[in-house]
């Protein structure tokens, strides 16, 4: 069974102490891998994970309860989850378009125009397990969950990528998966990136340190996704691709939060290392939400 909550929540606790520091930051390198540490500017302790999982368990929340994709009930969740007061970190594009949800503008016209923004690809994974033996109805959801914050083709085309991903690794059918996934993104940076992975991935002169220099792992979704995919393909273990993700700096615990939930879609919970699953915090919850998700899913129900 697929348990992407659950490997993207462990993947996130883990990298979000290195939140926007670069590879070379003290407190990085003196990291021994292995332990959840606290982080005083998100004011989250060991184990905690951030809006990167709180977005994922509200869209995966959504889909178990409507048995299908309801965007007028997902736009509700995400303004709810804001006005609640206990989001942890948020982007300024996710922010500014909540508020236009706020304000009344319907949700089909409350994403922000031209972001690039990572926010799309981070939450998706539950759209990839529920559509992920229906292509048309998958693309089309994570098509309009992106738009619902981020209106642009960058960040349309991040959310396809990894629910598509994630589709495809849960059901273990990964054979040519870079070219599988440029066969249906729309024209942009994300396929560009996506498309140039294979010499990175296959070539033995390039680490994977010096790889993710090349690629980027910034909150730039053109750079998160491509990433994301590198770190899946490129390593045998959960362990080894995400720590890699994170030791690579910056938007640390999104892209660890993504390459987790990829790990997780293909091979479940047996991926994470037990010291890491039984520290995190909300495992019980995410662990029945998991299944919840990946039992109902099929119906492909979209309202729109």
């Amino acid at each position: 069974m697929s348990n992407v909550l659950l490997g993207g929540a462990v993947a996130d606790a883990l990298g979000m102490p290195f939140e926007s520091k670069p590879a070379d930051d003290f407190k990085l390198i003196a990291w021994n891998g292995i332990d959840f540490l606290d982080s005083p500017h998100h004011k989250l302790n060991p184990g905690q994970y951030t809006d990167d999982t709180q977005f994922s368990l509200t869209l995966a929340k959504s889909l178990i309860e409507n048995n299908g994709f309801n965007p007028d009930d997902l736009a509700k969740r995400y303004v709810e989850l804001f006005t609640s007061q206990t989001i942890r970190g948020y982007g300024r594009t996710t922010l500014a378009a909540v508020n236009n949800l706020i304000n009344g503008i319907h949700w089909s016209e409350s994403g922000v125009d031209g972001s690039w923004g990572n926010g799309t690809a981070m939450r998706v994974s539950p759209i990839g397990i529920y559509f992920r033996n229906d292509r048309k109805s998958l693309i089309e959801a994570a098509t309009i969950d992106a738009k619902i914050t981020h209106n642009s083709d960058e960040a349309i085309a991040g959310s396809i990528a990894i629910a598509m991903a994630v589709a495809l690794a849960t059901n273990n059918d990964t054979d040519r998966l870079l070219d599988r996934l440029c066969e249906v993104l729309p024209d942009s940076k994300v396929k560009v990136m996506i498309h140039s992975l294979d010499s990175l991935i296959e070539s033995p002169k390039i680490k994977a340190a010096q790889a993710l220099r090349v690629i980027g792992t910034r909150a730039d979704v053109r750079e998160t996704a491509a990433a994301a995919l590198y770190c899946f393909l490129k390593f045998p273990t959960y362990q080894d691709a995400v720590i890699s993700a994170i030791r690579a700096g910056w938007d640390t615990d999104t892209t660890a939060s993504i390459v987790g939930a990829l790990f997780c879609a293909k091979n479940g919970a047996k991926e994470i290392p037990s010291y890491w699953a039984q520290e995190i915090e909300d495992r019980d919850n995410l662990i029945v939400l998991d299944s919840q998700l990946y039992n109902r899913s099929g119906l492909s129900y979209i309202k729109a």
